[in-house]
């Protein structure tokens, strides 16, 4: 198998849960380190009735039918599941509400939680969706984590810190075999797999805070809202140069390391992200 294909399937894809599936994490810090999670996980109409059509086919005949199901959704955008993934978000984590998505082109769900100290959350850079297989499978090693002070002068700190990226270390050998591998064009068929995998496929993560931000080395700031991390696959679909180029990253950091300049992904490079609000 291409080395862009083992990228596709294994290294993004298999990484980020679902291609077709939208994560969207919003972190609503308040200056004494309390806050809310608002997270959105969303996917096509179409890829969505694929799901329940596959789904249909497994299980007990006269098993009862989960709610999301009587929504229209697939079970893992149930309240249920959503539920459970409180504990994955950190310590202290508490499922507040949450509410169906469904349009005529989405369907999901997006669900509010609160914490008492930013401190304990870690939010998972993949898509999670309740208990599915993929679920908590990298073990926290792409946890994004948090520090917090309150600072003499009266403002409030939020570090953010992102996980150390594992580029591996090669053999001279393997890495000659590696370069020639990559020097291959994939074919057209290569090409349209990768486009399969990606198309959906988006995550964000922001914070904002309850405040005013008074200084950050971040790059992608919007009013009170910094843009941790923003990756929109579907531009990278339309970009069939890019595809072609695209190496096998060992880790999710060095994927967005790759994927940096690429039209929809915003990509904080530096592995601590400081906001100072008041």
């Amino acid at each position: 198998m291409d080395a862009r294909i083992r990228l596709a399937a294994l290294a993004i894809a298999a990484a980020l849960t679902s291609g077709c599936i939208t994560s969207l994490t919003n972190i609503k810090v308040r200056p004494d380190g309390s806050g809310t999670i608002d997270q959105t996980l969303s996917m096509t109409a179409e890829a969505a009735k694929q799901v329940a059509e596959l789904a249909s086919g497994f299980g007990p005949a006269d098993k009862k039918k989960p709610a999301a199901a009587d929504e229209g959704l697939p079970d893992f955008f149930s309240e249920q599941s959503m539920k459970e993934a409180a504990g994955k978000l950190g310590e202290g984590v508490v499922f507040v509400s949450s509410k169906p998505i469904k349009t005529a082109d989405r369907v999901g769900r997006v669900a509010t939680y609160q914490f008492a100290d930013i401190t304990k959350i870690r939010i998972d850079q993949k898509p999670q969706t309740g208990d599915t297989p993929d679920s908590g499978a990298s073990g926290g090693k792409e946890d994004v984590l948090f520090r917090f002070a309150r600072l003499p002068k009266g403002t409030s700190q939020l570090t953010v810190v992102f996980p150390e990226p594992d580029f591996g270390k090669k053999d001279d050998d393997k890495d000659a075999d590696e370069d020639k591998e990559k020097k291959k064009a994939p074919d057209p068929q290569q090409l349209e797999m990768m486009k399969k995998i990606f198309d959906g496929l988006k995550v964000g993560i922001d914070v904002t805070v309850l405040g005013g931000i008074v200084k950050t080395n971040s790059p992608y700031v919007q009013g009170s809202t910094v843009t941790l991390l923003e990756m929109d696959f579907s531009e990278l679909v339309a970009n069939d140069a890019m595809l072609a180029q695209i190496g096998e990253p060992k880790s999710l950091e060095e994927a967005k390391a790759i994927l940096k300049n690429v039209k929809g992904f915003k990509v904080n490079l530096d592995r601590e992200v400081a906001i100072e609000f008041k």
